[in-house]
């Protein structure tokens, strides 16, 4: 009898549907071959080749859940998406720290204030506050930065791009490495990367 009841119990294991996760695609539009998931509570990135026709607000069907080569159909445009699920159960703040690095900004080239938190004693390094978040820049080329001086340029992407220090008048070829940082992980980077 116990036995009959493993062998039962394996068999509706093997039937049973698969587990699926559906998303909505939150954001998609100048990401490159990266597509953003929401989950409504959580939120997941895929890969795909060739997903150029997925929009903000389609809906997925299948596992976006969980890391892996899913089966999705978007019920939005009636067609078969081919991606991998590379990451999955990120909050917002994850999520839009993600985009900010994979997409391009939809403020493309304008200029954001951002006031130097740090730059003594950071080597190349400036963490500047901007207001979407804190954001790491390296010193490629250009004058001396001081802490409170305030920066101007589109730190808005990641990359190199070109600032200009308001109480200088200096210019400076500076790398975005990284945005939108919370002010306890700033705190962390400048811990790693400054002497005291």
């Amino acid at each position: 009898m116990l036995r009959r009841g493993v062998v039962v119990a394996i068999a509706a294991m093997l039937m049973a549907a698969p587990a699926r996760a559906d998303g909505t695609v939150y954001r998609a539009q100048d990401c490159g071959d990266y597509i953003f998931v929401s989950l409504g509570t959580s939120y997941s990135i895929l890969q795909s080749l060739g997903a150029s026709g997925v929009k903000e607000g389609d809906a997925l069907q299948g596992d976006v859940e969980h890391i892996g080569h899913p089966v999705l159909f978007d019920t939005t445009a009636g067609r078969s998406v081919f991606a991998q699920v590379t990451d999955h159960n990120l909050s917002r703040a994850e999520v839009t720290q993600r985009i900010a690095a994979r997409c391009r900004a939809a403020t493309g080239e304008a200029s954001v204030d951002g006031y130097v938190t740090r730059a003594t004693g950071c080597g190349s390094r400036i963490f500047v506050n901007t207001p979407q978040g804190y954001a790491v820049l390296a010193r490629l080329a250009g004058g001396v930065v001081a802490d409170g001086d305030t920066l101007i340029g589109p730190i808005n992407h990641p990359g190199r791009i070109t600032v200009i220090d308001r109480q200088s008048g200096l210019t400076l070829v500076v790398f975005v490495e990284d945005l939108w940082l919370s002010k306890s992980a700033a705190g962390r980077k400048m811990t790693q990367s400054c002497r005291r």
